[in-house]
């Protein structure tokens, strides 16, 4: 079955984002006593959402969050990140030429994310990607989040086609554990943000460069 229904991740898949989350995290984190997380250390935390990635820096700069503290932090985040210039943000190199080329090819495109909507919304537009996809489902679009299949399952339906025809793009292993209970295959690329390494996580395929995904999208 032809593969014309693709969905992929945002952070580590389009677009390299941990220079400004290493920084917007770090000043949080001093706003609030602690010191700031190093690069490597942001990207452990990252992928499962914003209350994951609280909890994870809070983890590694000192006592943990209690769950009565949770609601205010989180909303401060979120507005702190939301209106964050994000300045250093940007597509990994081939991502607009070869999401250009799937377009012309006939494929249609969506981005399925655990990143909250107002820094998604604010990355897409800074970066003139959204008018490539005709979806876009972030963290605050549906009840579920990755890993869970109903995001996936959502795209492909509102994007008109069905799961036999759909394939995920992403870095992680939450993408291929989203994939998998979707009953989607999932290509990996081996620049992002994973937190374990690809030979455990066995994708369908792996590739180093954004610009081989047409090719191996048309031999799955």
């Amino acid at each position: 079955m032809v593969k014309k229904y693709i969905i992929f991740d945002l952070d580590g898949t389009l677009i390299n984002s941990i220079p400004d989350m290493c920084r917007e995290i770090s000043v949080f984190l001093n706003a609030h006593g602690r010191r700031g997380l190093t690069e490597a250390e942001t990207v452990s935390v990252i992928g499962n959402g914003a209350p994951v990635l609280l909890k994870g820096a809070f983890a590694l700069t000192g006592d943990p969050i209690k769950d009565d503290e949770m609601p205010a932090l989180l909303a401060a985040w979120l507005d702190q990140y939301g209106k964050a210039e994000m300045a250093q943000t940007c597509p990994y190199p081939d991502v607009v030429e070869t999401l250009k080329k799937l377009k012309k090819s006939g494929c249609y495109l969506a981005i399925c994310t655990n990143k909250p909507h107002a820094p998604t919304e604010a990355i897409l537009t800074k970066l003139d990607l959204k008018k490539h996809f005709d979806v876009i489902l972030d963290a605050d679009a549906l009840p579920e989040r990755k890993p869970r299949p109903e995001p996936l399952w959502e795209a492909v339906r509102r994007m008109g086609g069905t799961n036999d025809q759909a394939v995920m793009i992403g870095d992680s292993e939450t993408d291929a554990q989203t994939a998998r209970a979707a009953g989607i295959p999932v290509i990996l690329l081996s620049y992002g943000y994973t937190h374990i390494p690809y030979e455990k996580i066995k994708p369908d395929a792996l590739t180093d460069h954004f610009a081989d995904l047409p090719e191996i999208i048309a031999a799955l």
